[in-house]
């Protein structure tokens, strides 16, 4: 009962918050402004042919969101754009701790200051609140990170129906969640969905209500960097006396999910375990998804919460990284998850890896068919056991029998048909729609 009344406070919430009353409930309603809004994504595209320098915002609430580095730094060595970053809060419906996500504010801050990027937060200090980007910029294109109403409105696509818009999603679609990936309000309404397959752009439209209509395959741009052969990670793990496997473990946040809950719950201590018992020949990267912290807090309370995540900081052989995960994927020997997005993204490195899964689920029912064959690129894991043969057998004595199968389906699925990287189909896209518009 108290689950049912949170859920119905955070969706009463939004419901006042956004006004859909019947944009959102009632379908004559809904159908007709998503016509009229794609007219105006129309006009927006047309109205900028001839400009000489695109302003180009890209929203981002979180760190672990930001999945257009790539595009980003395209964009900056192009004269005709302008890119920044918008960072705004998220979650602030769902009464997650509020230090908690102050703390994710200044990470993101650090984030984008460590990459040197130019950002704008839209929050008055003064009279102590968030405002309008436009009382700050004037973008003339928004890229979002994220399609949910998790924000205030005015940083939503609502927002933003005079500006082209363009959605790249957060994570690379794994799951059958097709209604959240394809028919939410937003999936019908942005202006360009660049999509990572064309298994994904055939999804969209026989899901989303506008048919996908502003589907456009482009391949995911989180990924072309395991694509690139001049880019040199950096090594973030911590340095051992004597050289160590190097094994992620990256637990996804949805504890509370009603029908797939992740297993963190029930590994969380055995995993702790395992990497005090193989200190001297594997470190281990803790990589929660990063809303897990704010979950666990709401289940745990914060003290317990801030003690676990603590001994993974703390111990010889494990560190906890909290943002960014490219270079810790390409410096890895392996890693073990549960997470959707990632079930396709490690792939990327071809390395061994292995999924956590229920022991009272199929699996299988919880992917989309793209997602299933990565899911079988996986060794499989439900216990300690399991885990442990997988680091011993596969990770430490080398025994890899996924291998090949690994490989084929990179060679198949992931690697770039037409050699363009998807940087560059986003950007030909972009320019398309708005010579054509």
């Amino acid at each position: 009962m108290k689950n049912f009344d949170k859920s119905l406070l955070y969706n009463l919430r939004l419901l006042l918050s956004y006004k859909d009353f019947l944009r959102g409930h009632f379908a004559p309603v809904s159908q007709r402004y998503f016509a009229n809004f794609r007219k105006s994504q129309l006009t927006a595209a047309s109205k900028l042919k001839g400009k000489k320098c695109l302003e180009v915002a890209f929203f981002v609430p979180i760190p672990g969101m930001w999945k257009t580095d790539e595009l980003f730094l395209l964009m900056q060595k192009k004269p005709n754009f302008h890119p920044f970053i918008v960072i705004y809060p998220y979650s602030v419906f769902k009464e997650f701790d509020k230090d908690e996500t102050l703390r994710v504010i200044e990470r993101s801050k650090k984030f984008f200051d460590e990459k040197g990027y130019e950002y704008v937060i839209p929050y008055d200090k003064k009279k102590n609140k968030w405002i309008n980007l436009r009382e700050l910029r004037k973008p003339d294109v928004v890229f979002f990170s994220s399609p949910y109403k998790d924000t205030y409105p005015k940083y939503f696509i609502y927002n933003y129906r005079d500006v082209l818009t363009c959605y790249v999603p957060y994570g690379f679609c794994s799951l059958k969640l097709n209604q959240t990936n394809y028919n939410m309000i937003f999936h019908n309404l942005v202006g360009l969905y660049m999509l990572e397959t064309d298994v994904h752009r055939n999804l969209a439209i026989r899901y989303s209500r506008n048919h996908g209509a502003n589907a456009i395959t482009t391949g995911y741009p989180a990924t072309e960097v395991f694509l690139r052969t001049d880019y040199t990670p950096k090594d973030l793990w911590k340095p051992q006396p004597v050289p160590k496997k190097r094994v992620i473990y990256a637990p996804h946040h949805s504890v509370d999910h009603a029908d797939f809950p992740s297993v963190f719950l029930d590994t969380c201590d055995a995993m702790l375990a395992i990497a005090k018992k193989y200190a001297d020949s594997i470190q281990f990267v803790f990589k929660p998804h990063q809303l897990l912290k704010f979950k666990l807090q709401q289940i745990w309370g914060v003290e317990k919460t801030e003690e676990y995540y603590r001994q993974w900081d703390s111990m010889p052989n494990t560190q906890l990284v909290s943002d960014g995960y490219v270079d810790l994927f390409i410096t890895s020997d392996a890693m073990i998850h549960d997470c959707g997005s990632f079930t396709t993204e490690y792939l990327f490195t071809k390395k061994p890896v292995m999924y956590l899964c229920r022991k009272d689920a199929n699996m299988e029912e919880k992917f989309n068919e793209f997602g299933i064959e990565s899911f079988r690129c996986h060794y499989h894991g439900q216990t300690a056991e399991d885990v442990e043969r997988f680091l011993t057998d596969v990770v430490l004595s080398g025994n890899d029998p996924m291998k090949g199968q690994r490989e084929e389906f990179f060679d198949n699925y992931l690697k770039p048909k037409d050699g363009l990287l998807p940087s560059q189909k986003i950007i030909d896209v972009l320019e398309r729609a708005i010579n054509e518009g």
